[in-house]
């Protein structure tokens, strides 16, 4: 979800018994975990540091802990910056607690969306995700931008925010209830599309992976149908997983594919490359060449 969201959200569980500045620590744990968006321009040139891009270390438990620990620091730096001197030790560490609940709400709600969260690395790369939103929601997006822009305004008050978090209850209710039917009635990996009503249902076989559309009624539609492994052998990417580039198309996707392509091998993700899901943007498919270990 998106940041915005996230500080409502945070102002709305935080604001009642902690108000003022502690209440600034648990929103700025909720909102800075996004601040990995920023870490691009340093994994971007090293594929090995593929965990600290958007969505990555900071979206994991013990990377909400490492923001919290910079939320305390930030504040202790600016209250020596302004002459104040020590915060003490007992408020930093209220800061950082309330700062780490804030940052784990931000957790607990993006691993509402797909394709997930690390929350569990350094231990492990896998991402967890209950599956029952796209990353991100439009809608959500849109209606936190116009609470937002309605309280700096002056146009509404704090108590509008109970209304907007009972949106996002029913929101993410009603979300989790159409999951359940479109998996009860479509079997295979039912991913959310931006349209709630449309989902994509992915069927594995031993050599394909089939893509249907399909929603609430037991009426589904064949989209394409993907080769898993075209032209090599079924382990092939296993094989490579421990390529530091190959590491991060998988980590970044929802399924990935390898075939021959003008002698080399691509591993790729077919579901964005095609356009069928246009989340995450980057890293859709890498290229190994046949003179680096492209054994077929």
């Amino acid at each position: 979800m998106d940041s915005i969201t996230h500080g409502l959200v945070g102002i709305f569980l935080f604001h009642g018994p902690f108000p003022g500045l502690l209440l600034l620590f648990a929103v700025l744990g909720a909102i800075l975990p996004d601040s990995d968006i920023l870490h691009r321009r340093f994994s971007d040139r090293d594929p090995r540091l593929f965990v600290f891009s958007h969505g990555g270390f900071t979206h994991s438990i013990p990377g909400a802990a490492a923001v919290a620990g910079g939320v305390a620091a930030g504040f202790q730096a600016w209250q020596i910056v302004a002459g104040q001197g020590y915060a003490g030790t007992q408020v930093l560490a209220l800061g950082w607690a309330l700062a780490f609940a804030g940052a784990l709400t931000h957790l607990a709600l993006d691993a509402l969306a797909f394709p997930g969260i690390p929350l569990l690395y350094p231990a492990r790369t896998r991402k967890y995700s209950a599956g029952i939103f796209p990353g991100p929601s439009l809608v959500l997006f849109g209606t936190s931008v116009c609470v937002l822009l309605a309280l700096l305004s002056g146009h509404a008050g704090i108590g509008t925010l109970p209304v907007y978090m009972g949106f996002i209850a029913v929101f993410i209710v009603a979300h989790a209830v159409l999951r359940a039917v479109v998996t009860s009635r479509h079997p295979g990996l039912a991913i959310p599309t931006l349209n709630p009503l449309k989902w994509l249902v992915v069927r594995e076989s031993e050599d394909f992976f089939e893509v249907y559309s399909a929603g609430p009624s037991k009426m589904d539609r064949k989209l394409a149908s993907f080769p898993r492994h075209d032209g090599v052998g079924p382990g092939y990417i296993g094989r490579h997983i421990g390529d530091p580039e190959v590491q991060r198309v998988v980590y970044h996707s929802y399924l990935t594919v390898a075939g021959r392509e003008d002698g080399s091998v691509v591993i790729r993700d077919p579901l964005r490359e095609c356009g069928l899901l246009p989340y995450p943007p980057h890293y859709r498919r890498v290229c190994i060449p046949a003179g680096d270990g492209g054994d077929f």
